[in-house]
C-alpha cells in the first residue's frame, strides 16, 4: 500500500511538470505561446588560469587564456585558497575562495592529506578591468602565485575586436617641445617646459591612456622631473600635457636632453593595433655657460647709472682661475669675441636681447678687482654699452658673450637713476 501512494504522488508531480500552467487571461492553444529564444550572443565570459603547484608555497603558470563559457560559481567553497583579482589601479575587484589541487578527499569520506604536487585550473569572471591574480595559502597567510592577466585579455580582444567588452584607440603623440632658456650657466638649476600633444583617432572612447614624460641627458648635465600621468581621452579628441623639468649645467658647453613621451591604453581590453606613433622623442641642446666675475663701472662701489646721461657704461670682465671669486673653471678674457657680447638686465639676456659692445671690440688692460682698489697680473677685458638698454628698476646687470668656443656669463649690481 505504501509503494502504491509512492508511486501515485510520483505520477501527480510529473503531471504537474507536463502540464504547464496557464496564467489568467492566456489562450489555451499551447501553439499560440512563443518558442523560446537561446541568447547565442550571450557576453559572459571567464578567465582560465592553469597552475603547477610544486608545493603548498611554490607554483608555476603553465597557461593563462580567456573563455567564452561562464566561470562556474565559488559559492561554498571552502577558503583553502584565496583569489585575489585587482584592477589596474590595483583596486580588489574580488576575492575567491577555492579548492587547492593538492588536497585529496576520499569520497563519502574525511579529508585524508595532501600530494607533494599537482596542477588545477582557476576559472574566474571576465572583467575588462582585470589586471592580477594573486594565488594566496588561506592558512598559511601566504601568496603564492601572482599571475599577470593583462596578456590573455590583450590577446583575446585582439582576435575578438567586436566583443562588447573590448575597445579599440589609435593613439599616438603626436609632438614634444621643449622651451628653455637661451642658455644655462654651471650649477644653477634652469627650468625646462616640455608640451607633448597626445591623441586618440579611434574608432572608440573616451579610453583612459597612460602617458609617460622622461628624459635622458647626455654627458655634462643633470636632470628631474620625468613622470607618469593618466588622461582620458575621447575618440577624435588631442590633448596637451604640460611637464616641467629642473635642469643644471655640470660643464660648460653645448650639452643635449632627449625628451621622450609615450602613451599606452591604460586596460588590457583597449587595443592599440598601431603603436608605431605612440612614442615620439625631440633633442634639446642646451647651451651651458661658464659663470665668470665682471665688475661694472671699475674703481666705482656705487656701480651708479644715469640715464639722462650721454655716452657708454664701462664693464671688465676679469681674467680668473679655477675656484677664482668662487668660479668653477678658469677663464681668459682676453679670447673674448666681441660680436658675441651683449649686456642688460637678466632677462633680457636671456630673451636673446641686450646691447652689443659699443666700440665692437674689446680693450685689454689690467683692470681693477671688485674690491675697487686691487690691481692684479691678470690681462682683463674692460668693454663698454650702452645704457638705455637698463630702467630704474634693474638692480642687476650681466654680460654675456662667447670665448674660446664656450658661452659666458656674468652679472654685477647696479644702480639705476633718471
Amino acid at each position: 500500500m505504501l509503494k502504491r501512494a509512492h508511486w501515485v504522488i510520483a505520477a501527480a508531480a510529473a503531471l504537474i511538470i507536463l502540464v504547464p500552467l496557464r496564467a489568467q487571461g492566456e489562450p489555451n492553444d499551447p501553439s499560440t505561446i512563443p518558442i523560446p529564444q537561446l541568447d547565442f550572443g550571450d557576453p559572459a565570459k571567464s578567465v582560465v588560469a592553469r597552475v603547477k603547484f610544486t608545493s603548498r608555497t611554490a607554483a608555476t603558470l603553465e597557461r593563462v587564456k580567456v573563455s567564452k563559457s561562464r566561470a562556474h560559481t565559488h559559492i561554498g567553497d571552502p577558503p583553502i585558497l584565496r583569489l585575489g583579482l585587482t584592477d589596474v589601479d590595483g583596486q580588489v575587484v574580488d576575492r575567491i575562495n577555492t579548492w587547492s589541487p593538492l588536497w585529496t578527499y576520499q569520497e563519502g569520506g574525511d579529508h585524508v592529506g595532501l600530494r607533494p604536487s599537482g596542477s588545477g585550473s582557476f576559472i574566474v569572471p571576465f572583467s575588462p578591468a582585470l589586471s592580477t591574480m594573486t594565488v594566496t595559502d588561506v592558512a598559511l597567510g601566504r601568496d603564492v602565485l601572482t599571475v599577470d592577466l593583462k596578456p590573455p585579455l590583450r590577446e583575446f580582444c585582439l582576435a575578438t575586436p567586436d566583443d562588447p567588452d573590448c575597445l579599440e584607440a589609435d593613439l599616438s603623440v603626436t609632438a614634444v617641445t621643449p622651451a628653455a632658456p637661451l642658455f644655462a650657466v654651471l650649477g644653477k638649476p634652469v627650468t625646462v617646459t616640455v608640451a607633448s600633444v597626445v591623441a586618440n583617432a579611434g574608432p572608440d572612447g573616451p579610453v583612459t591612456a597612460v602617458v609617460r614624460q622622461d628624459l635622458a641627458v647626455g654627458a655634462g648635465l643633470t636632470a628631474t622631473g620625468g613622470a607618469t600621468v593618466e588622461t582620458d581621452l575621447a575618440a577624435g579628441a588631442t590633448r596637451t600635457l604640460i611637464r616641467d623639468y629642473t635642469v643644471t649645467c655640470d660643464q660648460g658647453g653645448a650639452k643635449t636632453i632627449d625628451f621622450t613621451t609615450s602613451i599606452t591604453p591604460k586596460r588590457a581590453t583597449v587595443v592599440d593595433r598601431d603603436p608605431s606613433a605612440d612614442t615620439r622623442t625631440t633633442r634639446l641642446t642646451v647651451d651651458c655657460a661658464i659663470p665668470v666675475t665682471i665688475n661694472i663701472k671699475p674703481g666705482s662701489a656705487d656701480n651708479k647709472v644715469n640715464l639722462n646721461g650721454n655716452g657708454v657704461v664701462p664693464v671688465a670682465v676679469l681674467t680668473t682661475l679655477a675656484g677664482e671669486y668662487g668660479n668653477p673653471v678658469a677663464f681668459d678674457a682676453t679670447r673674448i669675441e666681441a660680436a658675441t657680447l651683449r649686456f642688460g638686465p637678466p632677462a633680457t639676456l636671456l630673451a636673446a636681447a641686450g646691447a652689443p659692445e659699443a666700440h665692437g671690440r674689446i680693450h685689454v688692460e689690467k683692470s681693477v678687482e671688485p674690491d675697487e682698489r686691487t690691481v692684479d697680473a691678470d690681462r682683463d677685458a674692460v668693454t663698454h654699452y650702452r645704457y638705455d638698454v637698463l630702467s630704474v628698476d634693474d638692480t642687476t646687470a650681466c654680460v654675456v658673450g662667447r670665448a674660446a668656443g664656450l658661452t659666458f656669463h656674468g652679472c654685477d649690481h647696479v644702480e639705476v637713476r633718471h
